[in-house]
């Protein structure tokens, strides 16, 4: 067995263990993904709404620069896609090609589904909330 994991070091081995963590991976990926594309809309949504109350200059260029801030998510998931990309061909190469050194990532949770509705336990921030990420007060 391998030290500190349970398992023996033939699983580690095993070309199904192997594309089973490959496989795990890549939809560990892709929940980031749409949770990312999910955050990034509604964050750009919120400030959209709060660009249109903006009674000030100075207001609205602290709006505008959360929305640039988001721009972290173009950035990270490109990023994501990529190894993404290499994990789905790396699944697809021969079973006798690829053997891995760690122990197999457990199958991920299924994705919650999209939620484009915000719940009544979730209504986003209150104005008064908003005044104080704005420096208002």
């Amino acid at each position: 067995m391998a030290r500190g994991t349970g398992r023996s070091t033939t699983a580690l081995n095993d070309p199904e263990a192997v594309d089973a963590a490959l496989r795990a991976a890549v939809a560990q990926i892709d929940t980031v993904l749409a949770e990312q594309e999910r955050a990034a809309t509604r964050i750009l949504g919120l400030a959209e709404l709060l660009m249109e109350r903006a009674p000030d200059a100075a207001t609205r260029l602290r709006i505008e620069a959360v929305m640039e801030s988001c721009a972290f998510q173009d950035t990270t998931g490109q990023r994501l896609r990529r190894v993404r990309g290499l994990l789905s061909r790396l699944s697809a190469r021969p079973a006798d090609g690829l053997r891995l050194n760690a122990r197999p990532v457990p199958r991920p949770e299924s994705p919650p589904p999209p939620d484009n509705t915000i719940s009544s336990g979730d209504r986003g921030l209150t104005q008064k909330q908003v005044d104080r990420l704005l420096g208002k007060r």
